[in-house]
């Protein structure tokens, strides 16, 4: 009998010993999953931060298109120079524009347009006017014209003829050899300029 009690002592302890060893290695699995977890969450947290880098976004702010097409413009752009009159489509009666240069018998008409315009026509408009010489290649074509900062574009409608005024139109175009003749209503607009020299670039020429 005693045999047989030392024997299920025996046996229980072993069962003990058993349960002891198989549930030991349990902390090594709650350790081991634990540590991992940071590391995976430090990798996502990784990649997150790549993603919202802003390199790629200025990088595309970077060119400016419209400063280099201007540039470009403005380098293929030919100014010419011309001598600068002015005149008085429709002039008053008995002033040197009617009397000396047939300003009043040429009371708003244009070489290039077939009927006579009214002074209202005329002080819409920006007009000027070239030497007879280059009337076929400029006729009716829009002339750009730059001094001292202003601007404006105006369309050649007429023609300066010799016959009109003893000679004037060559005397006039100068050394320079190019004559515009701009329209007093257009002269206003243009800083009153009507003298001098002026640059000119055409826009609608081939």
């Amino acid at each position: 009998m005693n045999s047989l009690r030392d024997l299920s002592v025996l046996t229980v302890f072993g069962m003990l010993v058993a349960c002891g060893d198989s549930s030991s290695p349990l902390p090594a699995i709650e350790e081991s999953s634990s540590s991992d977890i940071p590391v995976s969450s430090a990798k996502i947290q990784s990649s997150s931060s790549e993603m919202v880098l802003p390199a790629s976004s200025s990088d595309m702010a970077i060119p400016d298109l419209t400063g280099s097409s201007s540039s470009e413009i403005a380098s293929d752009t030919v100014w010419n120079k011309a001598n600068l009159t002015w005149y008085t489509s429709w002039p008053e009666p008995g002033s040197e524009e009617c009397e000396d240069y047939n300003g009043c018998t040429w009371a708003g008409w244009f070489a290039g347009l077939e009927d006579q315009q009214t002074e209202e026509w005329v002080s819409e408009h920006n007009i000027i006017a070239v030497h007879e010489k280059d009337w076929d290649t400029y006729k009716l074509k829009t002339f750009r014209l730059r001094k001292n900062g202003h601007t404006i574009d105006a369309v050649v409608y007429d023609m300066c003829s010799d016959s009109d005024c003893d000679g004037c139109c060559t005397e006039n175009a100068g050394k320079v050899g190019f004559l515009i003749d701009i329209e007093s209503y257009t002269k206003a607009r243009f800083n009153n300029y009507g003298s001098g020299t002026v640059e000119w670039t055409c826009l609608d020429c081939e």
